[in-house]
């Protein structure tokens, strides 16, 4: 057989198989939905699930998302968000009503294309606390426009923020408006009434799909407590603090560790997508790495400025990039500046410090003697020989001197000043320059 006839007959084979498989019966894949389950208090763990169960529905190419709702409300900011991302989604989305949707769960409710309510349960009630006209409008608007948005009566939405409004039959002026399941079917916002997720479906003809169901999780919870504006204030005081230990100790690592741990558990918390915060934290990361490039090269000032601005700069994009976010970087620093002076002034001399720090000295009184007395030094000038970054060497007189500065480094050739002199360590600050 020549070889041009061998390969025709391969191409033929091949050519035989594809037509055949062409031919084959397609078998369609089952339908999946996914099954979000908000149950109990609104907060940002919550979002945080919902997030994470829109993400996966999108990935795994789920036919529609089912957000099963229990809560009489929560915090109104965590709602939004919630809002947000079901009016976003390209999927389907079906909101069904398991007990009550009060107050933010009546406006997630209505972030759904379609709502269905089990029997027994109720929807509205979505006054808000306090009840100012501000934020009465404000919620009022959110409703209304969700409401539209969506497909649903926007005068129904308003009436359950809006008591003054009050709807014909159902609700005075004066009241707010509240509905069971049967009376949400009359006025057309609920198209249903299932006892389940999966009973649900089969008014969208999907009653053959497999539902995977998405529960609230311990990471869920910890995002939640770390989306917290006064949780991230203290976050971003302790990443501050773990950057001031780490000048402190001359750049040992530790305190850059920690606050690349703290600054990782707040990027990762945040709610930008997994890509982006890895961007950002890349940038607190090298804000950190500019900061140690100071510490050991001090004096240069440019690694200085280029990590102080790479560090605010990750931190305010992480929380938002907001008019609040100004307000927690703020209250971080605040709050840090406080901790550098009790870790500062009044933690060494502490009965906590006292358990693990060597406060016995050895005086003349105990029957001991020292190669060198430093107290003779005590608020005498000098000059640094060295940088003190914190510890280096001065000039007192015609003596050298071991000291550490008070602060963070002192310069070569500064003039400086003891201010404190504990056993064999001198402790120095610089003397402040009089004005021409």
């Amino acid at each position: 057989m020549s070889a041009v006839r061998r390969i025709w007959l391969v191409v033929l084979g091949w050519f035989i198989i594809l037509c055949s498989a062409a031919a084959l019966p397609s078998v369609q894949a089952a339908d999946s939905v996914r099954a979000i389950v908000i149950s109990g208090e609104i907060d940002g763990s919550q979002a945080a699930l919902v997030r994470r169960g829109l993400e996966l529905a999108e990935e795994t190419g789920d036919t529609a998302v089912v957000v099963s709702i229990d809560t009489m409300g929560g915090r109104a900011d965590s709602a939004l968000k919630i809002r947000d991302m079901l009016r976003s989604t390209s999927l389907p989305t079906i909101a069904f009503v398991k007990s009550r949707a009060w107050s933010a769960g009546a406006l997630i409710a209505l972030s759904c294309r379609h709502i269905v309510m089990a029997p027994g349960s109720s929807i509205g009630a979505a006054e808000p606390i306090p009840n100012t006209e501000k934020n009465i409008a404000a919620m009022k608007s959110e409703f209304s426009a969700t409401a539209s948005h969506m497909g649903h009566n926007p005068r129904v939405a308003e009436a359950m923020v809006d008591k003054t409004h009050g709807y014909p039959d159902y609700a005075e002026p004066g009241e707010i408006l509240s509905l069971s399941d049967g009376q949400a079917k009359e006025l057309g916002i609920s198209e249903g009434t299932a006892n389940s997720p999966e009973e649900a479906l089969k008014l969208f003809s999907l009653g053959d799909a497999s539902v995977q169901y998405e529960e609230k999780s311990w990471k869920d919870s910890i995002i939640g407590i770390l989306q917290n504006e006064y949780v991230r204030m203290v976050v971003i005081a302790l990443i501050l603090m773990a950057i001031f230990v780490e000048i402190k100790t001359a750049g040992i690592g530790v305190g850059i560790i920690t606050a690349i741990v703290l600054g990782g558990l707040l990027f990762l918390s945040g709610e930008d997508s997994l890509g982006d915060s890895l961007i950002v934290l890349g940038a607190f990361i090298g804000s950190l790495f500019f900061v140690g490039m100071e510490i050991l090269s001090p004096g240069m000032g440019i690694f200085g400025v280029l990590g102080v601005l790479l560090l605010f700069g990750s931190l305010f994009y992480t929380l938002g990039a907001t008019i609040d976010s100004v307000y927690i970087l703020a209250g971080g620093t605040v709050l840090s500046l406080v901790l550098f002076y009790f870790v500062g002034k009044r933690l060494p001399k502490s009965r906590l410090a006292a358990k693990f720090m060597l406060t016995t000295q050895s005086t003349k009184e105990k029957g001991y003697s020292s190669q060198s007395d430093k107290s003779k030094y005590l608020y005498q000038r000098g000059k640094t020989i060295t940088i003190l970054r914190p510890a280096g060497t001065i000039r007192i007189g015609k003596e050298r001197v071991d000291a550490v500065s008070a602060g963070s480094f002192i310069e070569r050739d500064v003039e400086v000043r003891v201010v404190e002199v504990e056993g064999t360590r001198v402790v120095v600050e610089p003397v402040p320059k009089r004005s021409e």
